[in-house]
């Protein structure tokens, strides 16, 4: 670019910021007009009448009134979020009949009157979200048949009049989570047999009508997160037949009904996290056959009944982690064919059972971190071909089975720090495999022995420092070549003692050998019974 073009463009520059933002709303307009982030405080009055679509967003506009408007009828779309509107005067909107979106979201109203929406008969999203709105008329949305959306999440809202939704037969979604609801009445959403999403997550709810959801046949989406339920009365969720998802985190929960889920056969996430639920009947889930995501986690589960998950097939998602779980059976997890996930974290299992995770070939991802695991079955993950995560980390792991992590040829990460890591030859075949770079591992340190204490098992430890002491008859040697756990089991009991016509000899030697093994030996590291009792047989 020359520099007379470049002194053109800074002057072009200049006479656009000089004209101020309403001229140059106006100068870009058609029938879509943005006058986003134009530090307008007024709606701009010199616009085209015939725009059909009128952005004002991000501005600082403190109030509205019709004659706002007037000039504006055709409009169909109307975004006056994030300002400052603190006051809406009457009949701000009659003018406006064809309007079909209204966003008035994050601003400042405390209330609004009952007739502001009196003639919209063509609205179908309306956004009242991130305000300050402490209470609603209760016709306040009378006549908006044809509304789909109706946002009024993030408010102050305490509780709402009876039939304060009658006539919205079209709603689709209706927000109203990130308030201050204590109580609903059981007649709520009686009529809005459309709605496929209510959101009254982070709430002050204690407790539920049973009948509050009767007549909800096309609700898919149900958040009841982060309130304060107690308890949920039986039948409560009768005849969700299409829900899809289901939200029950961050309650009080202490029981649910066995029959609480009959009959969500379509149910595909359901969140029972962070409540209070110690146990959980054995049918609990029975038919919920296209479940993918199962969020239990943060409970005060100790056991599992036998067969709770039978029939998951579809079940991608387990969530068990920060639960009590000291022992689960070894058939938990049998028939979860599809499982990608699962997360056993931050419980109380000291073992686990051989082969418990047998039969998940799809299993991707695998969390027994913050456990109290102090040894792993040889062959514990045999099968689990397509494992691309594995945390073992802070447990009370002092050395790992040989070849516990072959056949895992998709594995990318493996966590093992904080174990009490014993560097010894029992630990000879890991560390091999830590040679051959097969995974990025760090921070594994040794706890013991003595003379390792400290040391990072990759950087700073050798093979030929991984020995183990064996403890033989009359003296005690120290494998250094050769790792005794590479070749053969360290003894645990004392060499068994042969009964004879003369008495009893060390294992199964003849008398001849015995006598020689004293001579070469010597009575200093023979037991004193031993060295007697031969003598014996001698004689």
């Amino acid at each position: 670019m020359s520099i007379r073009a470049k002194r053109l463009l800074v002057l072009l520059l200049i006479i656009l910021k000089e004209a101020g933002p309403t001229a140059a709303c106006s100068s870009s307009c058609s029938s879509d007009c943005d006058c986003s982030s134009r530090g307008l405080t007024s709606v701009p009055q010199d616009l085209p009448t015939t725009i059909t679509r009128l952005v004002l967003h991000l501005n600082a506009i403190t109030a509205l009134s019709r004659s706002d408007f007037s000039r504006y009828r055709n409009l169909g779309r109307l975004d006056a979020s994030s300002n400052q509107i603190s006051i809406i005067n009457n009949g701000t909107f009659h003018d406006l009949t064809s309007l079909t979106y209204l966003y008035l979201s994050n601003n400042q109203l405390t209330n609004l009157t009952a007739d502001m929406f009196e003639g919209l008969r063509n609205l179908q999203v309306l956004w009242l979200h991130h305000n300050q709105l402490k209470s609603l008329p209760a016709d306040i949305f009378e006549g908006l048949g044809s509304l789909r959306n109706l946002f009024l999440s993030h408010n102050q809202l305490s509780s709402l009049p009876d039939g304060i939704f009658e006539g919205l037969g079209s709603l689709g979604d209706l927000r109203l989570d990130q308030n201050q609801l204590s109580n609903l009445s059981a007649s709520i959403f009686e009529g809005l047999g459309r709605l496929g999403g209510v959101f009254l997550s982070d709430n002050q709810l204690s407790s539920l009508p049973a009948t509050i959801f009767k007549g909800l046949d096309s609700l898919q989406d149900l958040r009841l997160d982060r309130n304060q339920l107690r308890n949920l009365p039986p039948g409560i969720f009768e005849g969700l037949g299409s829900l899809r998802v289901l939200i029950l985190n961050q309650n009080r929960l202490s029981n649910i009904p066995a029959d609480m889920f009959e009959g969500l056969g379509n149910l595909q996430e359901l969140y029972l996290a962070t409540n209070q639920l110690s146990s959980l009947p054995a049918n609990l889930f029975q038919g919920l056959g296209s479940l993918q995501r199962l969020w239990l986690q943060q409970n005060q589960l100790t056991a599992l009944p036998a067969g709770i998950f039978e029939g998951f097939s579809n079940l991608q998602y387990l969530y068990l982690h920060e639960n009590q779980f000291s022992i689960l059976p070894t058939d938990t997890f049998l028939g979860l064919d599809s499982l990608l996930l699962l997360y056993l974290g931050r419980n109380q299992l000291s073992s686990l059972q051989p082969d418990m995770f047998e039969g998940l070939d799809n299993l991707q991802q695998l969390y027994l971190y913050q456990n109290q695991l102090t040894v792993l079955p040889a062959g514990i993950f045999e099968g689990l071909n397509s494992l691309h995560y594995l945390w073992l980390d802070q447990n009370q792991l002092p050395s790992l089975p040989a070849g516990i992590f072959e056949g895992l040829g998709s594995l990318q990460y493996l966590y093992l720090s904080n174990n009490p890591w014993q560097c010894d030859c029992r630990m000879a075949p890991f560390k091999r495999m830590m040679m051959n770079g097969s995974y990025p591992l760090a921070n594994i340190r040794c706890a013991g022995p003595a003379h390792l204490a400290g040391k990072d098992l990759r950087q700073d430890v050798s093979l030929a420092d991984m020995i183990c002491e064996r403890t033989t008859v009359g003296y005690t040697s120290r494998s250094t070549s050769t790792p005794v756990a590479e070749t053969e089991a360290l003894p645990t009991t004392q060499p068994q003692m042969t009964k004879t016509n003369g008495g009893t000899t060390p294992g199964k030697l003849p008398l001849f050998f015995s006598l020689l093994l004293l001579m070469v030996v010597g009575e200093s590291d023979i037991s004193i019974w031993k060295y007697r009792h031969l003598s014996d047989t001698v004689t």
